[in-house]
């Protein structure tokens, strides 16, 4: 059992025609009850990995029978449970993208928004893109975006900053969403 118990979470993830090792941070997944979905903190082995990469990561994972995700935080109440489950003393991907053409948000898979809209949740560190970075000009394409990640603040305080696709790290917060109690 103790044996176990210091066994860490270890799998070869295949994405397209690459192989990342990836290892288990601290527990395995944690599960959030408002919003029926499990977290889980990861760590990608070898270099810094962009937004895309951290992507495709998370999407190959499973748990329980339930493919991941990079985590959506759309509410306070998933911040807060975030902060107060996890390390976020590093930078750490999330499910979030910045789309330069439009001016749009988008959250793993779900519909684009505005950044101004009022009726959204936000966490953003001031200011929201790392030294200031902004869209390069004439960008377009499936790449045209800014990943967006926890910049921490403290061990267990982080904002969300957005970064251009060419700076990459190797944590990413991945979503479980079960749907279930």
């Amino acid at each position: 059992m103790l044996v176990g118990m210091l066994v860490l979470l270890t799998c070869i993830c295949l994405a397209a025609d690459r192989v990342w090792a990836v290892s288990g941070v601290g527990d395995p997944p944690v599960y959030n009850p408002a919003t029926k979905s499990y977290f889980q903190l990861l760590k990608l082995k070898g270099q810094d990995h962009r937004w895309p990469a951290a992507r495709e990561v998370a999407q190959a994972q499973v748990y329980r029978g339930v493919k991941g995700r990079l985590a959506v935080i759309d509410r306070e109440e998933t911040h807060q449970f975030i902060m107060q489950n996890f390390d976020v003393s590093g930078e750490i991907w999330v499910g979030l993208r910045y789309w330069c053409k439009f001016r749009m948000l988008e959250w793993a898979g779900q519909r684009p928004y505005s950044p101004s809209d009022p009726e959204r949740f936000h966490a953003w560190h001031t200011p929201w893109s790392r030294n200031n970075q902004h869209c390069p000009p004439n960008v377009d394409g499936p790449e045209a975006f800014m990943g967006v990640y926890y910049q921490p603040l403290g061990r267990q305080s982080a904002r969300w900053q957005a970064v251009r696709k060419g700076k990459g790290f190797g944590r990413l917060l991945v979503e479980y969403p079960t749907g279930e109690e």
